[in-house]
């Protein structure tokens, strides 16, 4: 019996650090944090935009040095990509939170300043990936996209 009630402590106690651990998640971290919010189609043409949105945290509100975009193609033949583009400065906020608008373009669209990706001569299955880091040269986490194609 004592083993028994012994056992449910633990159990209980272990449940409540789980669901305070769970909880802190959630709070903001000196690590800038990433979650892949969306991206504007799943199927791309030539001369197509491709707008992702990221979404961001940062407990000091420094996440302004640079973000990492990563094309990883999946068909033998394709060319990966990758790129670096600065974060324009902006005066700090504690517990900052936001969202990171990157677009590309799958080849030239008049008026656009959307870097152009590399063509492939046929259809590409690819994902993408991206990575931040702060003044203070903390790098966040990695987030990737869902798989999209880029039509020929």
């Amino acid at each position: 019996m004592k083993a028994e009630r012994m056992k449910a402590k633990l159990l209980i106690f272990s449940a409540i650090i789980l669901g305070i651990t769970a909880c802190k998640k959630d709070t903001y971290t000196t690590r800038p944090q990433l979650e892949f919010k969306s991206v504007n189609g799943k199927v791309f043409g030539s001369g197509s935009a491709i707008i992702f949105s990221i979404e961001f945290t940062d407990k000091e509100g420094d996440v302004q040095d640079s973000i990492w975009v990563q094309k990883v193609t999946k068909v033998n033949g394709c060319n990966s990509f990758s790129d670096r583009a600065k974060i324009p400065a902006f005066t700090p906020t504690s517990n900052l939170k936001g969202v990171f608008e990157i677009g590309y373009s799958t080849g030239f669209i008049p008026g656009s300043n959307y870097t152009v990706i590399p063509t492939c001569s046929k259809n590409d299955t690819c994902f993408f990936r991206f990575w931040t880091r702060d003044k203070a040269k903390n790098v966040s986490d990695t987030v990737v996209s869902p798989d999209i194609v880029i039509v020929k």
